[in-house]
Order: C-alpha cells, then structure tokens, then sequence
C-alpha cells in the first residue's frame, strides 16, 4: 500500500514534467506569460489527482491550522543567502555561457510593474504549485517509506533537478531541503509556500534592481 503511494506520486510527478515540457513548444515571450504557462502546465496532473484523491486534498487543507511562522522567514533569507553563494562559486568553477544568461534576462522582470506582477504570480502561482506537488503529493509517501532524512533529501534533489537547468540545481536543493524539513516536521503545506515564496521574492527584488 505504501509503495503504492510512492509509486503513484512518481507518476504525478513525471505527468507534471511531461506536461511542463510539452508547454515548451507554446511560444513564450517574457517572465510573466511565460511563468502563467509553464505553471499552468505544471499544475493540470497535480490538480486532477486532488480532485480524484480527496483524501489527499483534504488532509493539505487540514494543514494549513499547522503553521509554526514565527522562524520560517528567517530560514527562508538565510537559504537565500546560502544559495546566493554556492551559486557565485558554482558561475566561477563552471559558468553559464552567454547564451543562458541572455536568456535569463528575457525572462526576469525588467520594470516596476513586470516586478509587482512576477510577485503575485510567485505567491498565488508558482509557490503553491510547486510546493503541492514536490512538498505534499511527493514528499509525503517518500518520507513514509524512507524516514524523514532520506524521504527529504530524496524530494529535494528530485525538486532541483526537475528545473531542467544545470546552472540552477544549488538553490532549489536547499529550498527543497528547508521546505521538506518543514513539512515533515510540523505537517504544514503553508510552511513551504512561505520558505519558497520568499526565496523567490528576495531573487526578483536582487534581480530586478541589477537591471534597473
């Protein structure tokens, strides 16, 4: 029964990458509709199987009650910041080529309002999403069926690897370290929303200033 789970929510998992994928072929121009999209994409199998598995949907809903924030953002800045580094000594040991960082500017917010939107999609989009699937429908079974340590590092370098870039793989493991430990530690979905939200909020403020 419990392989059972950790099998079915592999499967979620590589629907979601198919589908994320497949959304490649959509021609995207920009952070904001490309993010809308490719999130989109991401989020259609995880959807279908809450709506199919309510047990699942209900027991996410009843962890919400189990939010402990009172050091969660405090994590959050200091993953940022540890991942800041890694990354600056990760570029000068293997640097991206030119034609990635080009690409990274097309698509990060280039203005006040790209920037206010990238915001909103970050924290009504991109976090729960992503957190749903890697955190909740993932996460779970893994840590029932290897312990909390293994379940949480096995979840976070699946998370890193699914970006599907070899010049950001540092800074969503220790997200997924951090928000994994969270939720297995106090049970809440919402935990991980907050450590990734302000992850990514903290990036595009950074960012966003260097090309202002």
């Amino acid at each position: 029964m419990l392989k059972d789970k950790v099998l079915e929510a592999l499967i979620i998992w590589m629907l979601s990458m198919i589908s994320l994928t497949l959304s490649g072929f959509i021609k995207m121009q920009g952070y904001i509709y490309s993010t809308i999209v490719s999130q989109t994409a991401l989020a259609i199998p995880s959807i279908i199987y809450l709506a199919v598995r309510r047990e699942v949907l209900l027991s996410m809903l009843k962890s919400l009650k189990n939010i402990k924030p009172k050091y969660i953002v405090l994590i959050a800045l200091g993953v940022w910041a540890a991942g800041s580094i890694l990354t600056y000594i990760q570029d000068i040991v293997y640097p991206p080529p030119s034609w990635y960082i080009e690409k990274m500017r097309e698509f990060t917010p280039s203005n006040f309002i790209e920037l206010i939107l990238a915001l909103v999609l970050t924290w009504f989009l991109v976090a729960p999403i992503e957190e749903l699937l890697f955190r909740w429908i993932l996460l779970k079974p893994l840590v029932e069926i290897l312990g909390v340590k293994i379940g949480v590092i096995s979840s976070a370098l699946i998370f890193s690897f699914s970006h599907f870039d070899p010049w950001n793989i540092t800074s969503p493991f220790l997200i997924g370290l951090a928000a994994g430990w969270l939720v297995a530690r106090n049970g809440s979905i919402f935990s991980a929303i907050i450590i990734h939200g302000v992850h990514n909020t903290v990036s595009h403020l950074v960012n966003t200033s260097i090309l202002f």
